[in-house]
């Protein structure tokens, strides 16, 4: 064998266990976050988890904001010479201003929007819910460049520690909000509850990753986390806002009964979902090795092995979900969520069928191309919202799981044509 199959194999193994690793941190994210919905559900009702998964998409939307799109640059610098401690340091010194600018800014601004998100989605407990989540806010942006520091060095097993240790402490922070009766509307303070703890251990990576001498080029890094930011910070709200446009297009439509029963499936839909962003996260660091050497023929042989497996994987996980959900809503024992199972086998569908290119939905961030993947995900949102609009007052819950799936197609489209395009890339 020669010393380049050899590495080869090595990277291999190495991916599948860092993978294996990290689908065990996806079960654990399923376990509690089904475990979050179903506690609220069954002991609160639909309408207090409806309310709850309208301020988490606000929260999830002003997140991407303050974090900026400095946690990409980090994950992309890093990846490109994760060997060069020196390089390193110097690369998450730049990002730490940046980061504080914005998680202050925009920690700011979600609390300042309590009242209108509330007014909008015609829900005051969601002006609660967004006071009680907003100190998370600050601690998951600098939580989330954590995240991309440990990624970036592939410690994908750390990696999946420390995902699992998040959703953890969510059920715990559940426990303190019932325990201190905080009553429903503040049931988002879980999110403060867990990120201010998961903030300790994810502090101390970052404190080893900077042991290096740190170079007096990190003001440049600084201006270049910033540049990407600006340009890439648009795809990540963009990428979140999609992620969540159908329960807020629902908010807007229905009461926060019927959202809370959609977004109960949606959540189950989301379980299925993270098995795709486990891939991304170990696929991420090789695209940007290979792009940055230039090895396009390697990486699309790299991609299409992944695509078949990832096909195979997904098509089984997906029918097992649709199929055994009967049995989620007889433990959960509230006849108001069986409406639920329609939009679920519409949002899986769409999950399955775009399986093999999810691991991959990234590549132009790799590709140091961020406006183009910004540009991407405003297009996928226009899409998404257009058939919301179009479907949901004709469908209902059925209608926004149909837009989604749709929108999940287009994305794909769109994707492959700009991989070619901008980046030499077969997908």
């Amino acid at each position: 064998m020669s010393a380049l199959e050899r590495l080869r194999a090595a990277l291999s193994g190495r991916f599948q266990r860092d993978a294996l690793w990290n689908f065990g941190s996806v079960a654990v994210l399923g376990v509690c976050g089904y475990g979050l919905n179903f506690l609220i559900g069954r002991y609160w009702g639909a309408a207090p988890l409806g309310v709850f998964n309208q301020t988490l998409a606000a929260y999830i939307f002003v997140s991407q904001a303050a974090v900026g799109g400095i946690n990409l640059s980090v994950l992309r610098a890093m990846s490109e010479r994760r060997e060069d401690r020196g390089h390193v340091a110097t690369v998450i010194a730049g990002s730490l201003p940046p980061t504080l600018f914005l998680a202050s800014v925009f920690t700011l601004v979600f609390y300042l929007l309590r009242e209108p998100v509330a007014a909008l989605l015609d829900s005051p407990q969601v002006a609660e819910g967004i006071a009680a989540a907003t100190p998370g806010l600050f601690f998951f942006a600098l939580n989330k460049v954590g995240m991309s520091v440990v990624n970036g060095a592939q410690r994908m097993r750390a990696f999946a520690l420390y995902t699992s240790l998040r959703y953890m402490l969510m059920v715990a922070g559940l426990g303190v909000v019932a325990w201190s009766d905080m009553g429903p509307g503040r049931i988002a303070f879980l999110f403060s509850f867990a990120e201010g703890l998961l903030f300790v251990p994810l502090a101390v990576e970052v404190a080893a990753q900077m042991r290096a001498p740190i170079a007096p080029t990190w003001r440049t890094w600084t201006r270049e986390h910033l540049v990407y930011g600006v340009k890439s910070m648009g795809s990540g709200m963009l990428m979140e806002l999609n992620s969540r446009l159908d329960v807020l297009m629902l908010g807007v439509f229905l009461a926060d009964g019927p959202v809370g029963v959609y977004s109960f499936a949606a959540l189950v839909a989301e379980g299925v979902f993270q098995l795709l962003v486990v891939l991304q996260n170990n696929y991420n660091p090789l695209l940007a090795q290979h792009l940055a050497a230039g090895r396009i023929a390697e990486l699309e042989q790299l991609i299409a092995k992944g695509k078949r497996i990832t096909y195979l994987l997904m098509f089984g996980v997906g029918a097992a979900t649709v199929a055994v959900f009967p049995v989620f809503l007889w433990v959960l024992d509230r006849a108001e969520f069986a409406a639920g199972w329609l939009p679920l086998a519409l949002l899986v569908g769409g999950i399955v069928a775009i399986a093999g290119y999810m691991p991959f939905l990234q590549v132009l961030l790799m590709a140091n191309k961020p406006a183009w993947h910004t540009r991407l995900m405003f297009s996928v949102v226009l899409l998404n919202a257009y058939f919301n609009a179009l479907l949901i007052p004709c469908f209902g819950l059925s209608g926004a799981a149909g837009a989604t799936a749709l929108a999940m197609l287009g994305s794909v489209l769109m994707l492959r044509v700009l991989a070619r395009r901008e980046v030499g890339l077969k997908l």
